[in-house]
């Protein structure tokens, strides 16, 4: 859900994200806008989803764009902002952005002050879905459209957009069974109640079922202001619990860079190899530094997430009929590629690997895409 700083840093980070996205389960219904109660929004998957091939007639040079974020500290959310700014400029359009950083009220503060802006459409990155579920019908019931990035969100008039966390942690913990092939004792690192963890956890938990050779031996994981020191506070002692511990998956990176701290101030770091999700710059220089445990994530390149969802506000705005959900694939990252190839940062990482780059997605003519990382 993407905080992103070094290691020794212990990241300063935010309160309502992850990463690689991290959204927060609704506890509404019946939201205006949205289905009956009992009756949810078919959020089936439309990856296929292509916009006209013509500039619709409401396209307009100089729409304006109200982007919504709860962002964090690091460069996995300033890639995203960056994409998703670069990409709605080069389509002609304007940005406003208010990033609450952590405070829902402030949040609903400042989604308030994006409806009374009357803009041509709003984008949502991460909050907590209770909070701005009620913004959400607000703005759809005054006619401005809302394109959403990781929020489990209820009304069905606005589109959903996520990575494809399933299949994130099938690929990861596909790797760490293929690069464990005895099996191993798990070290877990999640938390709950945040919709893409949730949904890793539920693939997590079948594959513990289907692969008896894995069990899990200790769990721990902290979502806070300063996820992966609040983390390591937790994995010192869990470790310490558990020696025995010779593999651990942590479901998003910052709870991996905690479990890094953690494994290191217990003299663990040579015993127990690392699978995480989500990738940065920061990110690929713990995993390439000599001896880094970390062997293999699962994740999406963030300035591309960006802009797809901001091709996806371009549509939105410009009177185009959008899909309910639309989901972003992941590519596997391994630390031997890494070390293979030189890759030191995300624009070599982009080179490297360019399936990272979907111009497909949402892809049309008249939204010129930017090159994500240029």
């Amino acid at each position: 859900m993407k905080i992103r700083t070094s290691l020794g840093a212990a990241a300063a980070a935010l309160a309502l994200v992850a990463l690689a996205g991290c959204a927060q389960q609704p506890s509404g219904g019946g939201q205006a806008g949205g289905p009956a109660p009992g009756q949810p929004c078919d959020r089936t998957v439309q990856n296929d989803f292509k916009p006209p091939a013509e500039k619709p007639a409401g396209f307009k040079n100089g729409f304006t764009v109200a982007l919504v974020r709860q962002s964090g500290v690091g460069d996995y959310f300033e890639q995203w902002g960056r994409g998703a700014t670069a990409q709605i400029e080069a389509a002609g359009g304007k940005v406003t952005s208010y990033d609450a950083r952590g405070d829902n009220a402030k949040q609903v503060a400042q989604f308030n002050d994006a409806i009374a802006a009357k803009p041509d459409v709003i984008i949502v990155d991460h909050g907590l879905a209770d909070s701005v579920n009620p913004k959400i019908d607000e703005a759809i019931g005054k006619g401005i459209p809302v394109v959403v990035y990781d929020v489990n969100i209820a009304n069905c008039k606005a589109t959903y957009i996520s990575q494809d966390d399933a299949s994130i942690a099938t690929k990861i913990l596909d790797y760490l069974k293929q690069d464990n092939p005895g099996g191993g004792k798990i070290a877990y690192v999640n938390v709950s109640g945040i919709a893409p963890l949730d949904s890793r956890d539920a693939v997590y938990q079948q594959f513990l079922k289907d692969n008896t050779s894995f069990t899990q031996v200790a769990k721990f994981g902290k979502y806070s202001e300063s996820v992966a020191s609040d983390t390591a506070t937790e994995g010192a002692s869990a470790l310490k619990a558990a020696p025995g511990t010779t593999v651990s998956i942590a479901a998003y990176d910052e709870l991996a860079k905690g479990t890094l701290i953690a494994l290191r101030q217990n003299n663990m770091s040579d015993k127990v190899k690392v699978y995480g999700v989500d990738i940065s710059t920061a990110d690929i220089q713990l995993m390439t530094e000599p001896g880094s445990p970390w062997r293999a994530t699962a994740a999406t390149d963030p300035a591309n997430v960006g802009a797809i969802v901001a091709r996806m506000a371009v549509a939105a705005g410009a009177g185009v009929s959008t899909p309910q959900k639309l989901t972003i694939p992941a590519a596997l990252i391994t630390q031997d590629m890494l070390r293979q190839r030189g890759v030191a940062g995300m624009d070599q990482l982009r080179a490297a690997l360019p399936e990272l780059n979907t111009p497909d997605i949402v892809g049309a003519a008249w939204i010129p895409q930017i090159k994500p990382g240029s």
